[in-house]
């Protein structure tokens, strides 16, 4: 089911563990943020898993508004 493509794309969603390793943050900390609902990204909830937007987390390392609208993610694409 994976190819190489697969591989080589980054995916668009990230774990706690990945967003905290990217924030350089502790997991615990990013944990406890999403729970008290305090944590300044979008966070997808998929079954029991937090997921949150590898894209988000970009905006916001980068000093931009990490809450993308619909309306940002079709101006995005031309």
């Amino acid at each position: 089911m994976h190819n190489r493509t697969t591989r080589n794309t980054p995916r668009p969603f990230v774990s706690v563990e990945e967003a905290a390793l990217l924030l350089g943050e502790a997991r615990s900390t990013v944990y406890r943020s999403v729970k008290a609902g305090t944590f300044p990204l979008p966070v997808v909830r998929i079954g029991a898993r937090i997921r949150i937007p590898r894209i988000a987390i970009a905006r916001l390392i980068a000093g931009e508004d990490p809450r993308l609208s619909y309306q940002d993610l079709r101006l995005s694409k031309g």
